[in-house]
């Protein structure tokens, strides 16, 4: 299906930062919504696809993401996901060569919680935990005391959401929030993932052109509309990381290639 739109606008170095310039998606976080109720099933379909085409494309660039949650997933004026904040993900990942033991605990995999070589398929993982929470109002396995909730993420059996359909409960419990890796959905092939019969009325070419009209769109008069973004980060002053003794002072040639303009005809 091609290359997934990137939102990175540029990025550019100075003598001592570097600069990365993205778009602005004034739609609001999903956490802020889930905060408000529980998704309806068609609703939290079409993001979890949507954010099943962003994994893939991911993945297929040798990227785990490492941290899916309601947090880091926002809506643009139309109410399209978008994945934001890398700062867990790693890169040239192949394999399950990874043992880090990150993430947010709620989303957390099996195998990152037994300490073990992991891969793709957390990120699996933690969509069907996603879906999950979506569709209920909470993670399958949510407790407050971690001990009990990594517990649970390990031998419970996944509760029956009365918000759920008979298909998607046993998708999940059978596929998706599997703790065995190989069987998870996803961990295979992406068709298998597009070919899910939860997944049946989603026109996959569409979603990924965004020909497909978002179940919910977000309150926005315009590009500078902030009214759904929390007030925390309204009220935090914007600030320059500060300015430390790195590569880009020593070692000219350290960023070489950082630079991005997609449109070098038009710089000055």
């Amino acid at each position: 299906m091609g290359r997934v739109p990137r939102s990175l606008r540029f990025a550019f170095q100075s003598q001592t930062k570097l600069y990365l310039i993205s778009d602005f998606y004034n739609g609001g976080e999903l956490f802020y919504y889930l905060s408000n109720g529980r998704f309806s099933e068609n609703r939290a379909r079409f993001y979890a696809a949507e954010i099943a085409l962003g994994l893939q494309y991911l993945h297929s660039k040798g990227i785990v993401y490492r941290d899916l949650k309601p947090e880091n997933l926002l809506l643009d004026a139309d109410g399209h996901i978008k994945i934001t904040d890398f700062g867990l993900s790693k890169e040239n990942a192949s394999g399950e060569e990874l043992h880090s033991l990150c993430g947010t605990p709620e989303y957390l995999a099996p195998e990152i919680i037994l300490k073990k070589a992991y891969g793709m398929a957390v990120d699996w993982w933690s969509l069907g935990t996603l879906i999950y929470e979506m569709i209920s109002g909470l993670p399958p396995f949510y407790d407050k005391n971690r001990r009990v909730m990594y517990n649970k993420i390990l031998s419970a059996p996944l509760s029956r959401c009365p918000y759920m359909s008979a298909e998607i409960s046993l998708s999940l419990g059978v596929s998706a929030l599997t703790p065995r890796v190989r069987p998870r959905l996803g961990s295979g092939s992406f068709e298998d993932v597009m070919k899910h019969p939860w997944f049946r009325d989603i026109d996959w070419e569409k979603l990924y052109k965004k020909e497909v009209v978002p179940p919910f769109k977000p309150v926005v008069s315009g590009a500078e509309d902030v009214r759904n973004v929390d007030s925390v980060f309204l009220e935090e002053l914007p600030a320059i990381t500060p300015t430390f003794e790195g590569k880009v002072l020593t070692d000219p040639d350290a960023f070489t290639g950082f630079s991005y303009n997609p449109n070098p005809a038009h710089s000055e």
